[in-house]
């Protein structure tokens, strides 16, 4: 059995049901439900009538790095939300939902070998920021949220030793909870950071979509083509079930 398996927090979303599972509303009241984020609308009828149309071909296994229809969609969707050109051969990868690759991508980049491998998340965090961090070797070292700044995370908080430790660093931007969205400045802070350093970051962006007035919030891609950067240890992450 893999030792790092007891360092591992129970799920959040299990401990919440056990917690609130005999709970009864107030009538007078509508709850809403503030746990795990999935669609609360019906299915478009665009998406049945795909998969209804498709459904001779949902009997193979598909590429491994999926189908290039596919991989060509998503490229002219980033196109379209960010105004930034990626080839869809060497720079998209559908996956089996973004979690299963944020993990991956931690097993991937963590070397443990290295003294004080470590990894950097905000807090507060999606579970699998920790639990892929801990299950590659690495250590965590969470980033508190700054009321001051719309409990955006307060990376300067972060000591340059940690920083000089760090392989992976995961970013949420929308966050989750908060909301709070990274601007340019922040972006071009942590892209330097890495630069000097050499870490990966994760953007995690599965909330890009869901915003409620003015200006789309930036994406990392975005931001690293505004600067003049390639996406040299940048990976972004979307998801279609945050839509």
């Amino acid at each position: 059995m893999n030792p790092l398996l007891a360092r591992l927090q129970p799920y959040p979303f299990e401990r919440l049901r056990a917690l609130t599972r005999d709970i009864v509303p107030n009538p007078a009241f509508k709850p809403i439900g503030l746990g795990i984020g999935e669609p609360r609308h019906a299915t478009p009828e665009l998406i049945k009538q795909a998969i209804t149309e498709n459904l001779k071909g949902l009997a193979s296994y598909p590429a491994t790095a999926g189908e290039p229809a596919l991989r060509n969609a998503i490229a002219a969707w980033i196109a379209r939300r960010y105004g930034v050109k990626v080839d869809p051969d060497a720079q998209v990868l559908p996956v089996g939902g973004s979690r299963e690759a944020l993990f991956a991508l931690a097993q991937t980049v963590v070397d443990p070998t290295k003294p004080g491998a470590t990894v950097v998340s905000p807090n507060p965090f999606y579970q699998i920021y920790e639990g892929a961090a801990l299950l590659a070797g690495a250590e965590v070292a969470f980033v508190n949220s700054d009321p001051a700044r719309n409990f955006a995370a307060d990376w300067d908080s972060v000591a340059e030793e940690t920083w000089a430790r760090t392989q992976l660093l995961y970013v949420c931007s929308p966050g989750n909870p908060t909301g709070a969205v990274m601007p340019l400045a922040e972006w071009q802070r942590l892209f330097e950071l890495s630069d000097k350093h050499g870490f990966v970051i994760a953007s995690d962006e599965c909330y890009s979509e869901i915003y409620f007035s003015g200006e789309p919030p930036l994406g990392s891609l975005e931001a690293a083509t505004k600067l003049g950067r390639d996406f040299e240890r940048l990976v972004a992450f979307t998801s279609l079930s945050k839509r």
